[in-house]
């Protein structure tokens, strides 16, 4: 292994769960090529999806801990997965040294354009006759079916959960009328609400969203305490050197302030949200603690 203080002597292998092209991908490149200014090193991007997540991250947490084999990961199988599988091959918890949390990801729930009632009203009627609410998600377990099922606890109603196995089917069937409302990620909505196929509710995060301004956050809607984000976040093999984990995180610091990763993350309706290690490693652990509750109450059932 080499010694911390020449790190790197080689590339750096960046290791993306998810396949080209999806918001995760983009924001992950983004960062590589500034994260590889600051190393001096090419930093190469390796896809390897599948599994939600988990194919990609139980390969780098069975990598050497020696820095050259790095995870930009995401919610599902840094934290949420974790409280639907019960046979994974890691602990996003224990087995993995974690640099940064890089930035939060809002969701917005919408409704299709033709239908008046709000997500107050929506939420009275799955009050008034559980069940006859329908949301749909792009899967059961998936971040965008936990944001509404933590919803529907807190405001104790019973809406019907219709999973899609992406986000085009699903946007397509809320335009269409076909469902009451959807969660759906920050992208693919915005056109859709500026064009005034789609009406956005409200957004999931603590304060609006930069590109969707007009719309109410859960707490301005009477929900105080209602957040639910995904995020990506970095993290290497559990027993990398302090100092190799120290300089991994100044460079994705110094590439967060980049003007072309901020443009990224803002065409993504991201959030930077540069920290510490042990910040990170503290938030993963009340990511993985607040899922186990929303699984539970709700007796999640991974597909």
């Amino acid at each position: 292994m080499a010694q911390p203080a020449s790190y790197p002597t080689k590339p750096v292998k960046l290791v993306i769960p998810y396949p080209p092209g999806g918001g995760t991908d983009i924001t992950g490149r983004a960062m590589a090529q500034r994260l590889s200014e600051f190393l001096g090193q090419s930093v190469v991007i390796e896809n390897k999806p599948g599994a939600t997540g988990m194919i990609g991250a139980a390969s780098v947490a069975k990598s050497a801990p020696d820095g050259y084999t790095v995870l930009f990961g995401a919610a599902s199988e840094m934290a949420i997965n974790a409280s639907l599988f019960k046979n994974m091959t890691y602990d996003p918890r224990t087995d993995f040294e974690p640099v940064s949390l890089l930035a939060t990801f809002p969701l917005v729930f919408v409704a299709p354009a033709a239908t008046s009632q709000s997500l107050g009203e929506l939420i009275e009627t799955a009050r008034a006759k559980p069940g006859t609410v329908s949301y749909g998600s792009i899967g059961s377990g998936s971040p965008q079916h936990l944001a509404a099922e933590l919803l529907s606890s807190m405001a104790k109603a019973k809406l019907l959960h219709v999973p899609y196995k992406g986000s085009g089917p699903l946007v397509q069937d809320a335009v269409g009328g076909h469902l009451n409302m959807a969660v759906s990620s920050v992208p693919p909505a915005v056109p859709l609400v500026r064009s005034g196929k789609l009406r956005a509710l409200a957004v999931t995060s603590s304060k609006r969203s930069e590109p969707l301004p007009d719309v109410p956050t859960m707490a301005e809607l009477g929900f105080p305490g209602y957040e639910f984000n995904t995020w990506v976040g970095v993290a290497v093999p559990k027993g990398t050197p302090k100092e190799i984990v120290d300089r991994l995180h100044d460079g994705l610091i110094a590439a967060l302030a980049a003007s072309d990763v901020q443009a990224a993350l803002r065409d993504q309706g991201a959030v930077p949200a540069g920290s510490t290690p042990e910040q990170f490693r503290q938030f993963v652990r009340e990511e993985v603690a607040k899922s186990d509750k929303i699984v539970s109450e709700a007796g999640i059932q991974a597909e």
